[in-house]
């Protein structure tokens, strides 16, 4: 058989960044893509894309996913999942369009497809209201979030 994942790291940012904090994951993706590591790894905007994900998903060895939770945390907590660790069902939702990403996982470990190495680096929203800014808090949280990233690249690389 073929091995057919990609040879880089691909980090997905997610989230809508029309509502404020739930734009956290694409305003650290287009920072990654100001710096080094565009090269390096595949830096994808993954939006709200749900199920079109898949794809993305089963050919990463190593994926890095990056996404606004809900999971009741002071706003700005940066929380690290890996691997088995992320919910592929749960029953409260991590952020507000998760289901469509949990199936996008689900899925893929379901066609023997899942990446083999999988972190998730999740930053506790303040606000989902409308509006392009990250809150105060979820804002301060994004130069920490750039560095955990290259930190597991430099990992993965080494």
């Amino acid at each position: 058989m073929i091995n057919t994942k990609s040879p880089k790291p691909i980090v997905l940012g997610l989230g809508n960044p029309l509502f404020q904090d739930e734009g956290l994951g694409i305003h650290v993706i287009h920072r990654l893509m100001e710096g080094e590591l565009d090269g390096r790894t595949e830096l994808i905007d993954g939006g709200t894309d749900g199920l079109i994900l898949l794809g993305t998903v089963e050919e990463a060895r190593h994926l890095i996913v990056i996404d606004a939770i809900d999971g009741g945390f002071p706003p700005g907590t940066i929380n690290e999942w890996e691997g088995c660790q992320i919910p592929l069902f749960a029953h409260g939702r991590l952020s507000p369009h998760q289901l469509g990403f949990q199936e996008v996982l689900a899925l893929a470990r379901m066609r023997g497809k899942f990446p083999e190495h999988m972190i998730l680096f999740g930053v506790q929203s303040k606000s989902l209201d409308w509006g392009t800014d990250l809150t105060p808090e979820v804002a301060g949280s994004v130069p920490t979030v750039i560095n955990l990233v290259h930190k597991q690249i430099e990992n993965w690389l080494a």
